[in-house]
């Protein structure tokens, strides 16, 4: 009856450690999709200042990445992308300062981050 006892207990300790193996991968998933995104995100120094729309979808896209990085971060604390979790989320903050001061107005649909 020990030996069942024991095995019993070595199955169950090993079951919280799945989703943490899982939620590990899914985290170095999402870091690289990440890493991919923020490479080709526009410039807002580059978009022309006359140019209320390519402004305003840069502004906006730039905001989306902050929030998506803030959500990665949430669940995965120990990204590789945590070093600059603080950078975006001050740059988020002042991207939708200037997204309102601009009376920008939401143009991407079905963002999923």
């Amino acid at each position: 009856m020990k030996p069942a006892a024991a095995l019993l207990l070595a199955g169950l300790a090993l079951v919280p450690a799945a989703p943490a193996v899982a939620q590990t991968g899914e985290c170095a998933r999402e870091a690289a999709s990440i890493r991919r995104a923020e490479s080709q995100l526009p410039r807002i120094d580059v978009a022309p200042p006359g140019d209320k729309q390519i402004v305003c979808i840069t502004l906006e896209t730039n905001m989306l990445f902050a929030r998506r990085l803030a959500a990665h971060l949430a669940q995965c604390p120990r990204s590789p992308h945590a070093r600059n979790g603080e950078a975006w989320r001050q740059a988020g903050a002042r991207y939708a300062s200037q997204f309102r001061e601009r009376n920008c107005r939401p143009t991407i649909r079905d963002y999923r981050g």
